[in-house]
């Protein structure tokens, strides 16, 4: 039986409006990929994938199947119906999901919910696994410096062949997008010893430049915030997050830039204030500093 015989026979559309438009099973799956014997189960390799769109309400349920899959919401919103509870899939939230493991059902309201999905297999996962909390999915939001939406954009314009050199460059976008996924995972402190590890102040102060790298941020502002020296917020930062609070703020809105540079059309300058930076000059001395090239440079030997 061929991976879309399987794939149709374990995934059932039910819609509560009328069915005469709904697509059929293979639609959620996105393109068949074509396979090669000595590669499949080897390095990691799709199955299929692509873009799904779904502008009415209706319910994917799917039984287990050997794989693990990707779903990345792009637009709008759905949720993961699995071991009997429900989470929510919104905008920018990348979900892992072993699908050997157990029965699942996505589900779409309205208005619209758009995602990119991809299944695949690979000697690798298991491993990235073991390493983490994991049980059958895992689920996190995407920051805005991350490069998992240009890796997941660069799957989507690759070709689904069975070349040798597509094989290659899939596997290489894969890893990385799953191994983001998990350093993440690994790094977020249980709740055994989170306290411990760093003080609630130190967290507060990363989410907050995690989530706002477009605002004007000093020295002075973290001392009168959290009510101490900026030496001693630097020295505890840094053994926290391995970088003083500035120099890991510039560094997310450089790697946010980068994102920027290669995703979008926007002039330098425009990505430099996007990001943070009030001086167009200050931003090229530190990209160049972080990648060896100027911002303009790396778009045109980065574009494809």
């Amino acid at each position: 039986m061929t991976f879309r015989e399987q794939y149709e026979n374990t995934l059932t559309v039910k819609t509560d409006t009328s069915a005469e438009n709904t697509p059929p099973a293979a639609y959620f799956a996105g393109v068949f990929y074509e396979q090669q014997d000595y590669c499949a189960g080897q390095i990691p390799t799709i199955l299929c994938g692509g873009g799904v769109k779904i502008d009415k309400p209706l319910t994917l349920s799917y039984t287990p199947l050997v794989c693990r899959m990707l779903l990345y919401t792009a637009e709008g919103e759905g949720s993961l119906l699995i071991e009997g509870q429900r989470h929510p899939l919104e905008a920018g939230t990348l979900l892992y999901l072993d699908r050997s493991r157990c029965a699942f059902s996505l589900h779409a309201g309205l208005p619209l919910w758009r995602f990119i999905t991809f299944s695949f297999v690979g000697g690798l996962f298991p491993v990235y696994e073991s390493l983490a909390d994991f049980a059958a999915f895992a689920l996190t939001h995407v920051d805005s410096h991350s490069s998992v939406p240009r890796n997941l954009k660069q799957l989507l314009a690759g070709e689904s062949g069975d070349a040798l050199s597509f094989k290659l460059r899939d596997a290489g976008l894969l890893t990385a997008i799953v191994t983001e996924l998990f350093a993440e995972k690994v790094a977020q402190p249980s709740p055994e010893d989170g306290q411990k590890k760093y003080a609630p102040y130190l967290r507060e102060l990363k989410h907050y430049m995690d989530h706002h790298l477009e605002h004007p941020l000093k020295l002075e502002d973290l001392e009168n915030h959290c009510h101490m020296s900026k030496y001693r917020i630097c020295h505890e930062f840094s053994d926290a997050f391995g970088l003083p609070p500035i120099r890991y703020l510039n560094k997310k809105r450089i790697e946010t830039a980068e994102n920027l540079l290669l995703s979008t059309e926007k002039k330098v300058h425009e990505i430099a204030l996007a990001t943070g930076f009030e001086n167009t000059n200050h931003f090229i001395h530190l990209f160049k500093k972080e990648y060896g090239t100027t911002p303009q440079a790396y778009r045109e030997a980065h574009h494809f």
